[in-house]
């Protein structure tokens, strides 16, 4: 199965915040931390989605772009001290690259809208017709201070990956390798939905293993990226990272018929791998 390279999420630390052993140590250390001046919400939704002229070479295919949009909506969280605030900022990047500036606001809350591919790759060294499945968009948001100095809020950025046309939304019923439809007999009916980054989101995401193969009673749910119906291998699972429960390897997800094969790994239980089939109701 081909693997596509997503470019990873680099977290930089916009506040450092201390617990020292006495009041007094924590004060001193409270004091000295450097914080942004204000925590932010980002909400909304994007997509960059097109069909590559070759689906059996898609990092080389030219790729026709048929939907692509961005809402994303900036807002307060907290206020920790807004004489520190200048403006705020929303940067892009482009497959990790050069930071180029999208829109400059004064205050809180705002809202950048893109509704073309041409906004999407203004300032940027490629083209509409340079875009190939697998490249990503990064837009964060920037807060400059008076002094000079700016934060980035990067766990909240917008990860936007150039994609086919794919719709996972709905109820599924769902068997795995393992236990079939459940040791009981049957695994109720699931949901996925999509995430505001164009990922999606799985209430069940190990097929039903711990919650209808054992008597654990722990939903372990999870997120998958799926490019041109190949699922991306994944270890956002809820029990997978501190346990190895079904740690998604890979998989592949059939538009025209709605099934999602899951292909994935279980240590704890000691099963190995083994595959889910999820079927769209």
């Amino acid at each position: 199965m081909k693997k596509f390279n997503l470019y990873s999420l680099f977290i930089f630390c916009v506040a450092l915040v201390f617990t020292g052993c006495d009041g007094e140590e924590e004060s001193e250390v409270l004091q000295n931390r450097k914080i942004a001046g204000v925590a932010i919400n980002v909400s909304g939704f994007g997509k960059v989605q097109g069909e590559p002229e070759d689906f059996d070479n898609l990092e080389e295919s030219e790729l026709s772009i048929l939907a692509n949009e961005l809402t994303m909506e900036v807002s307060e969280n907290s206020i920790e001290d807004a004489s520190l605030i200048s403006n705020f900022e929303v940067v892009k990047t482009f497959n990790g690259g050069e930071e180029i500036l999208v829109d400059t606001f004064e205050a809180l809350p705002f809202t950048v809208n893109l509704s073309d591919i041409s906004e999407f790759v203004s300032g940027l060294t490629v083209t509409e017709n340079d875009l190939k499945i697998g490249d990503q968009f990064r837009f964060t948001v920037k807060v400059n201070q008076t002094n000079g100095e700016s934060y980035y809020y990067q766990g909240q950025s917008f990860n936007l990956t150039v994609n086919c046309f794919a719709d996972l939304n709905g109820t599924y019923s769902v068997t795995n390798s393992v236990c079939g439809s459940g040791s009981t007999g049957t695994i109720p009916p699931i949901q996925i939905t999509e995430t505001p980054d164009g990922a999606w989101e799985l209430e069940t995401a190990d097929g039903g293993l711990l919650q209808y193969c054992t008597s654990n009673p722990l939903v372990n749910g999870g997120k998958i990226t799926v490019i041109c119906g190949e699922v991306q291998p994944t270890s956002d699972v809820d029990y997978c990272g501190d346990y190895g429960i079904g740690c998604i390897q890979g998989g592949t997800w059939n538009q025209e018929t709605g099934v999602l094969e899951l292909i994935l790994n279980d240590d704890f239980f000691g099963n190995g791998e083994y595959t889910a089939t999820y079927i769209k109701q």
